[in-house]
């Protein structure tokens, strides 16, 4: 192998040694992570937080824990803090979640919204709560949304069939008496 290595290592070449200081392929700003910066809330989930604050804005048919979290931010004393109930830009949240007041609607509308478009799959119903409650809390919200996928036409059309197909009937025999 004498040819080869002689032609690897001529004089004129460098050793390779400190040939990749201050070289940078890709800079730092490059790698930051920026998945929040561009989020905007479009179409339909716009219209439901509207619906949202100004069902919160309400007085008349507001919920009961939606009045006693508004009387907890205006007590007198301070020192009675929920660290599970907040309230920012006019929408009530619970643990960081959006809070939906009691409103059927609305309800189906956020379940439509993260389980009948062509990108949510139909995943069934511990799939769709885990989509759902990323952003949205009601209490019973597992139950509406287990009766929400058990009764959903175009599921229940294509869901499998996983029984044996039935046989044929036989007529039972008449007893000789």
């Amino acid at each position: 192998m004498g040819k080869p290595d002689a032609l690897s290592q001529r004089p004129d070449h460098g050793k390779g040694t400190s040939d990749n200081e201050d070289v940078v392929l890709l800079r730092p700003e490059l790698l930051a992570i920026r998945a929040l910066e561009g989020v905007q809330l479009e179409g339909p989930e716009k219209d439901i937080l509207r619906e949202i604050r100004q069902g919160n804005q309400k007085g008349d048919q507001e919920e009961l824990v939606a009045k006693a979290v508004r009387e907890l931010q205006q007590a007198l004393s301070k020192t009675v803090r929920s660290t599970e109930w907040s309230e920012e830009e006019g929408v009530l949240r619970f643990r960081g979640k959006i809070y939906i007041l009691r409103s059927s609607d609305l309800h189906r509308r956020v379940v439509s919204l993260c389980h009948d478009t062509k990108v949510a799959g139909h995943s069934g119903r511990w799939k769709m709560l885990e989509l759902v409650s990323r952003n949205y809390w009601w209490p019973q919200m597992s139950r509406y949304i287990g009766q929400y996928v058990s009764t959903y036409d175009l599921c229940l059309r294509t869901k499998p069939i996983r029984q044996a197909p039935v046989g044929k009937l036989h007529p039972l025999r008449i007893p000789d008496s």
